[in-house]
């Protein structure tokens, strides 16, 4: 997907009720694809009609698309890719608390062997434990697919080469990156994969391939990337350095970490305190359903086996 305004119209009213893809691209039409225009609610879909002459929303879809609009667009005079951020972090954090809310015990996969091996004889251990591991895995699936929207709101294009995930155009070269989070998670099999991938380009003058990693350090990356990939360390932009590169701008990261700062300040969420509310009601659900102590452990474990 384009990360332009066409697409964030039709986004933002996809998230009205029986609204689809066909509505939202006439009401992205009906605006001139215009973030401007879809902002300004002053008489807005007056003339959003059928060819009978009925207006195509009710006043209900009409009030929920100007409730999205003010929650997710508080400044439309900042260019599309600074709204798009915006949008991407909002959802990444609304979708990451739903997932906490709808956390339930019978969620945990509780491994009986670990539980033995660390000698967890607190039931509150067990549970913090296994719904720490949950959270972590749903947060950091759904970060990549928000850093992916980031990095393409950033500058970046879809990559056209196969086992490149996106591509930058400079000075008549395409640089193709691979990219991952951070640099502790690639297996020796994936760099030999990548190295394959990177063998593959036919046309290596004008197509440079590039190991991005979102955050950390040069310091940071591990063994089988510094031993096996082709051409390290030029072969590899990490942190700062990766984000700059793509935007085109000095300071671009920084920059970036500010604009979520902002972001976050105007939708204030203890991410924090949502977490520990939520270990605090499983704990509850545990003593109500199994009791406490080893023995609830003993008879939980029994479930998993």
């Amino acid at each position: 997907m384009q990360y332009n305004e066409e697409n964030l119209i039709v986004y933002l009213c996809k998230k009205v009720e029986k609204i689809g893809d066909t509505t939202a691209k006439a009401i992205a039409d009906h605006f001139d694809c215009s973030i401007i225009k879809f902002t300004d609610f002053e008489n807005n879909f007056i003339h959003f009609k059928n060819s009978s002459g009925k207006p195509k929303l009710s006043k209900e879809q009409i009030n929920e698309i100007e409730n999205i609009v003010n929650h997710y667009i508080k400044d439309n005079s900042k260019s599309i890719n600074e709204i798009w951020i915006s949008v991407l972090i909002r959802d990444f954090v609304r979708h990451s608390i739903e997932e906490l809310e709808k956390t339930q015990l019978e969620n945990l996969l509780i491994n009986p062997f670990l539980v033995k091996a660390f000698g967890f004889d607190d039931h509150k251990e067990v549970v913090t434990f296994y719904f720490y591991q949950k959270i972590t895995r749903s947060i950091v699936t759904s970060w990549g697919f928000t850093v992916e929207g980031l990095l393409l709101c950033s500058g970046a294009e879809h990559s056209n080469i196969s086992g490149f995930d996106m591509q930058v155009r400079r000075n008549e070269r395409n640089y193709q990156f691979q990219i991952k989070s951070s640099p502790n998670t690639m297996s020796i099999e994936q760099v030999r994969q990548l190295n394959t991938h990177i063998k593959n380009i036919k046309d290596k003058i004008s197509n440079i391939p590039i190991l991005g990693m979102t955050y950390g350090t040069k310091e940071q990356i591990n063994s089988q990337i510094q031993s096996t990939l082709i051409d390290y360390p030029n072969s590899t932009m990490i942190g700062k350095e990766l984000w700059d590169f793509i935007a085109g701008e000095a300071g671009y990261c920084d920059r970036l970490l500010n604009l979520i700062d902002e972001i976050m300040k105007e939708e204030p969420t203890k991410f924090s305190e949502e977490i520990e509310n939520k270990r605090q009601m499983l704990i509850t659900d545990w003593e109500n359903k199994f009791g406490i102590g080893k023995n609830s452990i003993d008879l939980v474990l029994q479930k998993y086996l």
